[in-house]
C-alpha cells in the first residue's frame, strides 16, 4: 500500500493523495501539487518529501514534511514544526485543512493514531479523529498567543506594535484585511486606526464602521457578520474590543472577502485571548506616551528661558543670550549680585540645551566645608578615609553628560581650584582614595557675586582658572536697573504662594504697589519673593495691602502711603528714641544700641531706613 495523504477537514475533505517517489508542493497558487484555496496557508507552503529507503515491494515507505517558512505554521499532531518525518496516522493541519497520513491499513497503533477502516469512502466521518483537530488547534493557537505574547512584550512603540499584533493574528486567522483602532475620545469620535493587508504585507485603506466601534466597544462582546451578498454584507467581519485592565481602548477590526469561508469559532477564542493580551500592553504603552507627553509639556513650562518674568530691555537681553549659548557645549559665567536669578539663568541655559533631557546637578561652593567639598566633588572609594564604608559617586560623576552647575565659585578654597582646573583641563578625575580616571562629560556652568578680578590680584583665585570657566559670560542686572519688571514679578510671586497656601488672591493694591516700585531692593529678586511671601501669610484679605509688607519697606517709605498716618506717628516715635539715645552716648552707635536694647547693626539699619545718617548728633 503506498503511503497517502486522506483529508478530513478543510477544501478537500473526504478526497485521498498517494504520495511518489518525488517530492509533493503543497501551497495556495495553482502550479503546487496540491493546491489548497485557504487564506491561511502561505503560496508555497511546504512539501512532503521522500527520505531514502524503500520497503519489500521497493517503494518509498519514509517521507518527512518541510515547513517552507509559512505564515501560520505547519502541524504534525498538533505541534509546529519545521522539518519532521512521518510515521502511520500523523495529523497534519496546513492552514485550515487537515490531513490523516497513512502508510499500511493495520488498525494497531497508540490510540491518538487510530485511524482503521480508512479509505476514500464517501461513508466515512471525521468524528474519530476529532480529538487530535482540537489538540491541533489547541497548540497551534497557544503557540501563536506564546509568539504575541513574546513580541508585544518587547515592543515599546505603539504603531510598530500594533502592526506587528496585526501580522502575527492573521499567522491563525484568515482575515484579508485589519486594522486596530484605538478610541481617543469616543464623543469627540477621535479614532486612530492601524491598518495591515494580507495580500500585500503592508498598509492598507479599510473603512471601519463606526457603529460597530461603538457597539463592540459598548457590549464588551465581539460582533461577527457572516458575508450574504442577498442581504448587502459583502465580506465577513470579526469586530473584537480590546479590554485592558481600567477601560475598553479599542477594537480588533478583521475583513475576508468570499469565497473565504465566515470566520469559525475557534478563530473567535483566539482573537479574545490575543485581544486582552495585546489590550493591557497597549494601555500600558499608550499610558507612558502620555506621562512623557506631560512630562515635556512640564519642562517647557519650566523653561524658564522662554518664560522669564519681565519684558524690560535687560531681561529681553538676557533670554536673548540664553537662546544663543544654550546650543553650545560652552563654560558659561554668570555673574551678578546675590538674589538677582543666577541659578535661575543656569537651570535655563541646560533646560533649553539639548542636554536638557540628562541630569542638572548644582552645587554650591561656599555651603559645603572645605574639608567634604572634594568627596563631595570627586566622590570617594571605600576605604578612602574612616567613615567612607562604600565607593560613593560624587557630582561630577553624577552629572554624567548633563549640565554641572557650580555655585559661589569665587568662594572656592586654592586648593580646591587647582583640582577643579585640572579636571577642566584634562575631562577626568580620580575618586579620593581611586587610582583610576573617570571621564568627565558634563557642560560646566559658574556663577558668582564676587568681584574675580580684584580676587585675581589679591590671590584670592587663580587666574588660569578664571579664564577656563569665563568663556562666555553674563552680567545679571540687579533688580534696581529694571524697576519695571517689578509689577509682574510681584503677581507671578504672589499667585505662587496664593495657589501653595490656598489663599485666595485678586491681586496687589495700589499703596503696596507703589512702596514695591519706591523699595531698592538690595536683596534683588529674592528679597522680593521674601516680602510677597510675607505678605500672602500674614495677610488678612485676598488683596496683598501696604501694612502686609515687610517692616523694613514700610520704615523706609512710609510717607508715600495715602493716609499712613499710623505707620508716620509710628516711625517719628522711633525717629526720636533713636535721636534721643544717639545725643545721650555722644553719637556712639554701640553705646545708643546698648541703651535701646538692640544690637548695634540693627540701629545702623533703622537710621539708615528712616535717614537719620544726616540728622545724627556728632
Amino acid at each position: 500500500m503506498k503511503p497517502r495523504l486522506l483529508a478530513i477537514s478543510g477544501s478537500l475533505t473526504g478526497t485521498v493523495r498517494e504520495l511518489s517517489d518525488s517530492p509533493i508542493s503543497v501551497g495556495r497558487l495553482e502550479e503546487n501539487q496540491l493546491c489548497l484555496t485557504d487564506p491561511a496557508v502561505s503560496r508555497s507552503h511546504c512539501t512532503i518529501q521522500p527520505i531514502d529507503g524503500q520497503n519489500n515491494q521497493g517503494q518509498n515507505s519514509q517521507y518527512e514534511l518541510v515547513d517552507l517558512d509559512s505564515r501560520s505554521g505547519t502541524f504534525v499532531n498538533g505541534m509546529p514544526v519545521l522539518r519532521r518525518s512521518l510515521d502511520h496516522g500523523d495529523t497534519i493541519r496546513i492552514g485550515n485543512a487537515s490531513f490523516l497520513y497513512l502508510t499500511h491499513e493495520d488498525e494497531a497503533g497508540p490510540p491518538r493514531r487510530r485511524a482503521s477502516d480508512l479509505s476514500a469512502n464517501a461513508s466515512l466521518e471525521t468524528t474519530r479523529v476529532a480529538p487530535p483537530i482540537e489538540f491541533g488547534r489547541m497548540a497551534r493557537d497557544l503557540t501563536a498567543l506564546f509568539r504575541i505574547s513574546s513580541v508585544i512584550n518587547s515592543i515599546r512603540d505603539s504603531q510598530l506594535l500594533q502592526r506587528e499584533l496585526l501580522q502575527l493574528i492573521f499567522e491563525v486567522v484568515p482575515a484579508d484585511e485589519g486594522a486596530v483602532v484605538l478610541i481617543t475620545d469616543l464623543e469627540e469620535e477621535a479614532f486612530e486606526t492601524c491598518t495591515w493587508n494580507r495580500h500585500t504585507d503592508s498598509p492598507s485603506k479599510i473603512s471601519v464602521p463606526k457603529e460597530l466601534v461603538h457597539r463592540a466597544f459598548w457590549e464588551r462582546a465581539a460582533i461577527q457578520i457572516d458575508a450574504d451578498p442577498s442581504a448587502g454584507e459583502q465580506q465577513n467581519i470579526l469586530c473584537q474590543p480590546l479590554v485592558a485592565v481600567e477601560r475598553t481602548i479599542g477594537v480588533l477590526y478583521l475583513t475576508s472577502l468570499p469565497p473565504a469561508p465566515p470566520f469559525g469559532e475557534d478563530h473567535l477564542y483566539f482573537l479574545d485571548s490575543a485581544s486582552r493580551i495585546a489590550a493591557v500592553t497597549l494601555e500600558n504603552i499608550l499610558a507612558l506616551d502620555s506621562l512623557r507627553s506631560e512630562n515635556s509639556k512640564l519642562k517647557r513650562q519650566l523653561n524658564t528661558a522662554t518664560n522669564l518674568v519681565g519684558e524690560s530691555r535687560q531681561i529681553r537681553q538676557v533670554s536673548d543670550f540664553i537662546s544663543r549659548v544654550a546650543q553650545s557645549d560652552s563654560t558659561v559665567l554668570i555673574r551678578g549680585e546675590s538674589g538677582t536669578g543666577k541659578e535661575v539663568i543656569a537651570r535655563s541655559i541646560h533646560q533649553s540645551s539639548p542636554r536638557s533631557e540628562l541630569p542638572f546637578i548644582a552645587i554650591n561652593c561656599a555651603a559645603i566645608p572645605e574639608t567634604l567639598l572634594e568627596s563631595e566633588l570627586f566622590g570617594h572609594e571605600k576605604g578612602a578615609y574612616t567613615g567612607a564604608l562604600g565607593m560613593r559617586k560624587g557630582k561630577l560623576e553624577a552629572a554624567e553628560d548633563g549640565t554641572l552647575f557650580l555655585d559661589e565659585i569665587g568662594e572656592l578654597a586654592p586648593p580646591m581650584q587647582a583640582k577643579l582646573l585640572r579636571v577642566l583641563q584634562q575631562r577626568e578625575f580620580e575618586r579620593v582614595g581611586g587610582t583610576h580616571s573617570v571621564a568627565f562629560k558634563a557642560r560646566v556652568l559658574a556663577a558668582t557675586n564676587k568681584n574675580l578680578e580684584l580676587a585675581i590680584k589679591s590671590n584670592e583665585f587663580r587666574q588660569d582658572l578664571y579664564y577656563r570657566l569665563n568663556v562666555v559670560s553674563i552680567s545679571v542686572p540687579p533688580l534696581r536697573e529694571h524697576c519695571e519688571d517689578i509689577p509682574l514679578l510681584a503677581l507671578y510671586f504672589a499667585s505662587k504662594y496664593a495657589q501653595k497656601n490656598k489663599r485666595p488672591f485678586k491681586g496687589i493694591s495700589s499703596e503696596a504697589r507703589s512702596l514695591l516700585l519706591g523699595y531698592s531692593w538690595p536683596g534683588n529678586v529674592r528679597e522680593l519673593e521674601n516680602a510677597i511671601e510675607h505678605a500672602i501669610v500674614l495677610g488678612l484679605t485676598e488683596e496683598i495691602l501696604a501694612e502686609d509688607l515687610p517692616t523694613i519697606i514700610l520704615e523706609q517709605q512710609s510717607a508715600k502711603l495715602a493716609g499712613g498716618k499710623y505707620h508716620d506717628v509710628l516711625n517719628e516715635s522711633k525717629k526720636e528714641m533713636i535721636l534721643n539715645a544717639l545725643r545721650d552716648s555722644k553719637g556712639s552707635y554701640p553705646e545708643a544700641a546698648r541703651t535701646l536694647g538692640i544690637h548695634p547693626k540693627y540701629l545702623h539699619r533703622l537710621a539708615r531706613n528712616l535717614n537719620l545718617k544726616s540728622e545724627s548728633p556728632q
